[in-house]
């Protein structure tokens, strides 16, 4: 059995020899092996915030310069016409002046109307003061409103139904009226039948804004039937040469 124990150390040799092998191995494909891992590895970016840019809004549409104004320079440069300030600008047109081209005082007719509370025995002069703004009038000559045309001849007139009938929008707010006489002074900027159309419709319009009531000029309701005698005394008294009524002011 002497020739046994040779065969048995050359074995166990190999076998150990072996086992180094196959752990020096394994280590070797181990360290191969996290090598990619460590290459797709992903790291946090470096952002300044410092410099955080602007958020993006929506982007203005392009008015295009009218023709005859653009600059072919700045077409050139820029690939379109600078908008000019004063095209894009809004024209305000102020009003005409007003104009009282009432005529002399032998030639004149004039239709009258008057406004008085309905409920109340005043009428706030804040709401007159806005009322009369809201129908087109305009304060002017003789410290009363005036309704101008388009050209800015004064068509109506509306005065206090107190003496001396003026109205201060300086202090108006603060008063209180007992009503108001509208008036058209004939011949005028409109034929006859016009202004006193004018007259009526204004009148309930105002009424309205101020709740109030519509007389004639002797203090009798302007119901649809008086409203239609009103009109063919006023066109009476102008074909015959005498003035129909006196504003009451």
């Amino acid at each position: 059995m002497a020739w046994l124990r040779p065969i048995l150390l050359a074995a166990g040799a190999l076998f150990l020899g072996l086992l180094i092998w196959f752990e020096r191995r394994r280590a070797h494909q181990s360290q191969e092996g996290e090598k990619p891992r460590a290459r797709d590895r992903r790291t946090t970016p470096d952002i300044d915030w410092s410099e955080t840019p602007a958020p993006i809004g929506p982007t203005p549409a392009l008015v295009a310069m009218p023709a005859q104004l653009a600059d072919p320079d700045d077409e050139l440069q820029a690939g379109v016409a600078p908008s000019s300030p004063a095209a894009q600008a809004p024209v305000l047109l102020e009003p005409p002046p007003l104009r009282v081209d009432w005529p002399a005082h032998e030639e004149r007719r004039i239709a009258t109307l008057r406004i008085v509370p309905a409920r109340q025995d005043r009428i706030a002069g804040r709401v007159l003061r806005q009322g009369l703004a809201g129908c087109g009038f305009r304060h002017g000559q003789l410290d009363i409103f005036h309704l101008p045309a388009d050209d800015g001849r004064v068509v109506l007139s509306a005065a206090s139904l107190v003496r001396p009938g003026t109205f201060d929008p300086a202090t108006m707010d603060l008063e209180r009226f007992a009503g108001v006489n509208l008036f058209a002074v004939l011949p005028g900027p409109v034929t006859t039948g016009q202004a006193l159309e004018r007259l009526a419709s204004v009148a309930e319009e105002l009424a309205g804004r101020v709740a109030g009531l519509v007389q004639d000029e002797s203090g009798a309701p302007f119901t649809g039937a008086a409203r239609a005698r009103w009109r063919e005394r006023c066109m009476s008294a102008v074909e015959a040469g005498g003035a129909p009524a006196e504003p009451a002011h």
